[in-house]
């Protein structure tokens, strides 16, 4: 008798149909530059502020960096306290600079502190328009801040004070919300928007507010933002928010990757109306550095502005390696130059002479993964086969299918199979792969990175 095969001779399959599974949202269009690549370039050689000189009120912590520029100067007001971790008690303090890189403090330091000297000011946020300048009112600036009586891990609550000039402030306003930890504030055509972190309980979470004053706040239902991506644990925290030509943007920390809390990093959301929030698939964004020893461990805890050349710059606070004895241990600056135009995607399946940029946003996820894009095999050192998914039905979007791909010329050391991947580069479909199996020979569309320069690519390393 005859037996029969499953196996034929030669099989060339551009495309596999998978199993079916529901489709996540795709982020809006109008989000597709905010989502690309986000470099951050820390231009500095050391910290652009550290603790204080011994017996100032800032020699132990020095956190919260909230900066605005007015005419040729920055000014960054940051949480500063003597004491250990326990007996602490912060203080505001006020820097300046002509460049927001190289700052001195403002000899009048501590320019705002509860008078019963129990409660610490911490987390400030000024008003601020879309790009992040500084909005005032009556000629002051507004400035949201949390207190908590720390030495008893108190309750968080929200103050609001108000100053002509930076240096003198009036005294904190009675609590206007509980649970409040590091608020940001934009003025919109919704009122007054503030995102916090709300420490009610753990994990924290991002919350939002509407208010038509800025003194009695509206708590939207639902949290806008949660622990949801691979690299974040316990809490969200320390947003920062922009709106730039009608898209929200927003950096946020949490711990990274972190079981016993040793390292924090910085992510980054879009969103086109302040609450359905997409975050980057390529978060974080930002990292410790342990090369840098001020900030090895810890970054966060900052505020962004918009230039005036179009670039960003981030200033934010780190923490040197345990043992943990300052709670942070400097302030720093970051630059990006902004979003560029995104590549197309790559058309799937893909024919021959195609060009783009493989899915990153979850436009599908194949069953039991997380992204759109799956490790079947690492074959090298600089090849890999690949499983992208995409609507079967584009109009309707509905359903997924997939198709096996061969990568290469990439870095495959980070590679995993059975992993989801995103691979940044623009990839060029210049042929077939044919290999063998054990059921005969296979081919699959051959992918070469366009960009030799991409961080992915061995030739960016």
């Amino acid at each position: 008798m005859k037996k029969t095969t499953l196996c034929a001779g030669v099989v060339a399959v551009w495309a596999v149909v998978g199993s079916v599974t529901p489709a996540v949202a795709q982020p809006p269009r109008e989000l597709d530059k905010w989502l690309g690549p986000q470099r951050w370039d820390k231009d500095t050689d050391g910290p652009i502020l550290s603790l204080g000189a011994a017996g100032a009120f800032d020699d132990m912590h020095i956190f919260a960096p909230a900066v605005i520029q007015e005419k040729d100067r920055f000014l960054l007001w940051y949480c500063g306290s003597r004491g250990t971790r326990t007996t602490r008690v912060f203080r505001l303090g006020l820097a300046t600079s002509k460049d927001g890189k190289a700052f001195e403090r403002h000899r009048q330091n501590p320019v705002l502190e509860f008078k019963d000297g129990i409660r610490s000011v911490l987390t400030p946020a000024l008003l601020r328009q879309g790009d992040g300048c500084a909005l005032r009112e009556d000629g002051k600036l507004r400035m949201w801040h949390s207190a908590a009586d720390l030495a008893k891990g108190g309750l968080h609550t929200l103050h609001e004070t108000t100053s002509a000039d930076g240096i003198r402030w009036a005294e904190p306003s009675p609590s206007l919300l509980d649970h409040v930890y590091c608020p940001t504030v934009l003025k919109t055509d919704k009122g007054y928007e503030m995102w916090y972190s709300d420490v009610s309980k753990r994990p924290w979470v991002i919350r939002h507010a509407v208010s038509a004053d800025g003194r009695k706040w509206k708590v939207t239902e639902r949290p806008v933002l949660q622990l949801s991506q691979d690299w974040e644990a316990e809490i969200v925290v320390y947003p920062t928010v922009l709106k730039i030509d009608g898209v929200y943007l927003m950096w946020y920390g949490s711990y990274y990757s972190a079981v016993r809390r040793q390292t924090t990093a910085i992510g980054f959301a879009a969103s086109l109306d302040g609450l359905q929030w997409h975050k980057h698939p390529q978060n974080p964004v930002i990292t410790p550095d342990p090369k840098r020893s001020w900030e090895s461990n810890y970054v966060g805890s900052g505020c962004v502005l918009r230039l005036a050349d179009g670039s960003f710059r981030y200033w934010y606070a780190s923490r040197k390696a345990p043992p943990f004895e300052n709670l942070y241990f400097a302030i720093n600056t970051a630059r990006w130059a902004g979003p560029t135009a995104p590549p197309p995607p790559l058309p799937l399946p893909p024919k021959k002479d195609d060009k783009g940029v493989l899915p990153s946003a979850p436009g599908g996820e194949g069953p039991g993964m997380r992204g759109p894009v799956q490790v079947l095999e690492v074959v090298g050192k600089q090849d890999a086969i690949i499983r992208a998914w995409y609507p079967a039905d584009r109009a309707a979007a509905a359903d997924l299918t997939f198709v096996d791909l061969w990568v290469q010329g990439i870095d495959t050391s980070k590679l995993r199979a059975g992993s989801p991947v995103h691979l940044s580069q623009v990839f060029h479909v210049t042929g077939t792969k044919v290999f063998d199996t054990t059921c005969g020979k296979r081919s699959l569309p051959l992918l070469e990175p366009v960009d030799d320069k991409s961080p992915d690519s061995p030739a960016g390393k």
